[in-house]
């Protein structure tokens, strides 16, 4: 009993080690509330926009490879309107941005909306350390913390109001831009780079900073949001919001254009995520199983096998069949054959080793003993002093017949 105890507590530990110093541990888990995918119909999805685009009859697209596959999934090369959220639970790799930015410089549009001035609950916990720099490499843009923002931002308003500045396609019919607020955060304020000079299209009603551009990347576009929940299930029920979105689709999508939705990049993808792999919790339930059924069999079924004693003795056979397998393969055949004759002429003789010519005389006297016997024998023993080939099993088989009529 106490070798199966130490045997269990041995294949725990070492499970233990094992799942500690090697096997990943899932460090984002998928949160409770919505994200913002097409497929999710809570308040932060985007399924709202789907059913609509559906019902309107405009081609639809749900994204889950890695932006160097979208030219391959849209019917048509150009006039097609992509819509990403920042941050990004999947974060982009940096060979995607440039597969990116040469996308929209072929004829598609960029929308993106980002959670600078608003957070929803999904990014609360979206560990995105490089949002900042992507929004910088995409637009002409750099964001820094606005302090003045976030004491705007801690008043507690449940609402962010974004107010067009002059006019433009996007904004026909579009008297302000709704962000329902869950979270406060941070603000950010954006500061021009060396790059051509964004067209602001949009500011906050609060304090005036600037929260929606349209920069022409080539022969396409991209308008980025400073707000992220504006396009989600909660947002769309504000007239301007789907005014705006409308406008935008309308504007940017060319003939038999899709609208595309980054679904990969937060969490429902169609490639291997080593993250996401190991956080579904249906690969650790699988694993605990393995492991109690292997622990059952190990201390349960799996007899315990005793020491070996370290003497142990000798097989005669296994001695004699391994000195004949020696013998055989160093010694001639014929030499063999000439031996085992020479043998039993001298048990005729009567003493080893006589090959005289009494022992040939009695084995020509003996009467038990026909004329083809004794030809056979004397046609190999001249065949083995000769050194020519002899076959030792009918020599053995000559030799048995011989003793036993000499009997």
């Amino acid at each position: 009993m106490r070798e199966r105890l130490l045997t269990l507590a041995l294949g725990i530990g070492a499970l233990i080690l094992f799942y500690a110093l090697i096997f990943p541990k899932p460090q984002n888990p998928a949160p409770a509330q919505g994200l913002p995918l097409s497929t999710d119909a809570r308040p932060e999805g985007y399924r709202a926009i789907w059913r609509w685009l559906g019902t309107e009859r405009i081609p639809r697209v749900s994204l889950r490879y890695r932006y160097g596959r979208l030219p391959g999934l849209l019917p048509q090369p150009t006039g097609n309107l992509l819509l990403v959220t920042l941050p990004q639970r999947v974060p982009m790799q940096a060979t995607e941005r440039g597969a990116l930015r040469a996308w929209v410089a072929r004829g598609n549009t960029l929308l993106i909306a980002a959670a600078l001035n608003d957070e929803p609950l999904w990014a609360a916990d979206t560990d995105d350390p490089v949002m900042i720099q992507d929004l910088q490499r995409l637009v002409g843009l750099k964001f820094l913390p606005s302090r003045a923002a976030s004491l705007l931002r801690s008043l507690g308003t449940r609402r962010l109001d974004l107010r067009p500045l002059g006019t433009h396609p996007l904004l026909e019919g579009v008297k302000q831009i709704t962000a329902p607020l869950t979270l406060p955060s941070r603000a950010w304020r954006a500061h021009l780079t060396y790059r051509q000079l964004p067209l602001q299209l949009a500011a906050r009603s609060d304090d005036g900073l600037p929260a929606l551009w349209l920069e022409h990347l080539g022969a396409g576009q991209v308008i980025l949001c400073a707000a992220a929940s504006p396009f989600s299930n909660a947002g769309m029920v504000f007239t301007g919001n789907a005014r705006f979105l409308a406008n935008i689709i309308a504007w940017s999508r060319g003939p038999g254009g899709a609208v595309v939705f980054d679904d990969a990049h937060e969490g429902l993808t169609a490639f291997y995520d080593a993250r996401a792999f190991f956080a579904d919790p249906r690969l650790h339930a699988t694993l605990g199983w393995i492991v109690i059924l292997w622990l059952i069999f190990v201390v349960g079924s799996q007899p315990l096998r005793a020491q070996p004693p370290l003497w142990q003795p000798l097989d005669e056979t296994a001695y004699i069949e391994g000195s004949a397998r020696y013998l055989a393969a160093v010694v001639e055949p014929g030499d063999a054959a000439r031996r085992m004759i020479e043998d039993f002429l001298g048990e005729l003789a009567g003493h080893s080793g006589d090959t005289g010519i009494d022992a040939w005389q009695r084995l020509d006297a003996e009467p038990g003993l026909s004329n083809a016997e004794r030809a056979a024998l004397r046609a190999c023993y001249a065949r083995a002093r000769a050194g020519k080939r002899v076959s030792l099993t009918r020599l053995q088989n000559l030799l048995a017949q011989l003793r036993k009529a000499l009997r």
